[in-house]
């Protein structure tokens, strides 16, 4: 069987034993937040705890900023190249991420000498290096990447049979997503990170201290409902209950991500009603800390879910 390096971006939101079950790798990037630089990809409880503060009173200068410099070759080392028939790097939607079209371009230019190096090695077949768009972020991105890892681990497609079943999914995944960083006129509304809104409703928002909550399905992102700093999850749980009366779980994994100590948020009442609304319908809830590098876009508190139904 073909095996893949499964890489991905930082940003990704899956819980650690989802990663150590299907061996995900992640890619290297270097974000500078003042005074210190804090590496996303490590999901330590102090290294995203760094990264929370700096949303706590961001400045200008504490904004993170993304390193054009960073080389794919970093982290496509030996150990990769010899215990992999190729890797599929799965980045979160390009049309948010700057990095994307530089690690396709790397991509392209890696592929010979890449090739190079396995024939030295006696290693005669041909490594395939591929960069794919998932289409999403936060608890959206990790779920389509589950769905990846499980159509190749478990599953046994090979690289060129994947696109097919991704393409067909990834509109599927309804993600709801809150942006309590709109209340911080620092942060609004310079990043992409999320759609924008026009000054009546930012001002309405601001004058009610409310945040918006984002739904995104086959590729439309709309602004749907309102959350407060005071109860930033009931709102999306709501969301999610609508959505599942509507239609049931068609994908068991439900996966979501907060800005925050997730620890207390499990005894949440909402969050206990989304996972026995999810377990009746024959699913699972995961809950994972949201990457740094995304609280410090999307705000403190900020809460994502992703399902599929």
């Amino acid at each position: 069987m073909q095996y893949l390096t499964l890489a991905l971006d930082a940003s990704c939101d899956l819980p650690k034993a989802i990663y150590q079950r299907f061996d995900l790798a992640t890619l290297p990037l270097t974000w500078l937040a003042k005074p210190a630089t804090l590496p996303p990809d490590d999901r330590s409880k102090a290294v995203t705890d760094a990264w929370y503060q700096t949303t706590d009173h961001p400045t200008r200068l504490s904004l993170p900023e993304l390193h054009q410099d960073t080389h794919l070759s970093q982290r496509l080392n030996d150990n990769w190249l010899l215990q992999s028939d190729g890797t599929l790097i799965i980045t979160p939607a390009k049309h948010r991420h700057p990095a994307y079209h530089h690690w396709n371009h790397q991509a392209a230019t890696l592929q010979p000498q890449l090739d190079r190096l396995r024939h030295a090695a006696n290693l005669h077949s041909h490594f395939r290096l591929r960069v794919m768009d998932s289409g999403h972020t936060l608890a959206a991105y990790g779920l389509l990447v589950e769905k990846v890892a499980h159509l190749h681990r478990d599953q046994g497609l090979t690289i060129d049979k994947l696109r097919l079943p991704l393409l067909a999914f990834a509109p599927r995944i309804r993600h709801f997503y809150s942006v309590p960083a709109f209340a911080n006129p620092v942060l609004f509304p310079d990043t992409l990170a999320y759609p924008p809104l026009n000054w009546l409703k930012r001002s309405i928002m601001a004058h009610q201290k409310t945040f918006p909550v984002f739904q995104a399905l086959d590729g439309e992102e709309k602004m749907i409902q309102r959350a407060t700093a005071e109860d930033p999850i009931s709102p999306i749980v709501e969301l999610v209950h609508a959505a599942l009366e509507e239609s049931r779980l068609s994908h068991s994994a439900v996966n979501a991500s907060f800005a925050g100590d997730i620890e207390p948020l499990q005894q949440h009442p909402a969050v206990r009603r989304l996972h026995q609304l999810v377990s009746a319908q024959g699913g699972h809830l995961w809950l994972s800390p949201m990457a740094g590098s995304s609280a410090s876009l999307f705000g403190r508190n900020a809460f994502s879910v992703a399902l599929v139904n």
